[in-house]
């Protein structure tokens, strides 16, 4: 099977059992709609989420579902185009719908992958795991977030190198560095090196929305390897929990 092909959405019922006939497995990608800076879209974590579970599904098998492109809310919610979920119910009863159904369907495993890491979204995810866990299921659950690879050279960040870097190998039609100033003219005025500081979130800072290294220093080699690792690091995970279903 082909990339779209494992994608849930444009697949016929018959396609569909085929598919989990082999490995019965279902992707649930989660993202946000975020400020990531003038460079990027705002659908980036939607988006970075689903592209690496398609990659995964290639190898481990199974099919990967339209990403949610609703995510908790944090201490960006004030930027402009970001619109998240205030309350933990509604984002918790969306996957836990979604899970239920799964589930009805005869799924074995559902593997949650979130694009998005701010602390409530991955504090909600750690609350279903937890809760999943405890209950009788049938089908396994495995919940995991893109900043989480312990073996990534980059840290997690917000608009910054990281993300950049990640969606510039999976979609770089939708990364124009050239939307942000000259790095040699307008370097990163950060006090003291921080780049994580509250300066960043002035419209007037040279990368406003931007947490983290500076965007503009991408290397398409640093940036091959961060999603090679993070493909493999998720292949493993998914590997491990397809040996334990019985």
């Amino acid at each position: 099977m082909g990339a779209g092909t494992r994608q849930l959405e444009l697949l016929h019922p018959d396609q569909i059992y085929a598919a989990l006939d082999k490995d019965s497995i279902i992707y649930v990608p989660l993202g946000a709609i975020e400020w990531h800076g003038r460079h990027l879209p705002i659908g980036l974590d939607s988006m970075t989420a689903h592209h690496v579970c398609l990659r995964v599904a290639e190898v481990s098998g199974g099919l990967v579902m339209p990403p949610l492109y609703y995510g908790m809310t944090g201490s960006i919610g004030h930027h402009p185009w970001t619109i998240l979920l205030e309350k933990e119910d509604t984002f918790l009863s969306i996957l836990r719908d979604t899970l239920k159904r799964l589930e009805d369907f005869g799924v074995e495993l559902a593997v949650v992958f979130s694009g998005h890491f701010g602390r409530r979204q991955l504090a909600a995810l750690n609350k279903l795991k937890s809760e999943w866990q405890g209950e009788a299921h049938a089908m396994r659950l495995l919940v995991q977030s893109i900043n989480a690879c312990p073996a990534a050279a980059l840290e997690g960040d917000h608009g910054a190198i990281f993300e950049t870097s990640l969606l510039a190998k999976l979609v770089p039609e939708l990364v124009d560095l050239n939307k942000l100033p000259d790095v040699h003219e307008h370097p990163a005025n950060d006090p003291e090196g921080n780049s994580w500081g509250d300066h960043r979130r002035d419209p007037d800072n040279v990368l406003f929305g931007i947490l983290g290294d500076d965007p503009r220093h991408y290397d398409e080699k640093q940036a091959e390897k961060l999603l090679s690792t993070l493909t493999n690091w998720m292949i493993k995970l998914v590997e491990d929990e397809k040996s334990q279903i019985k």
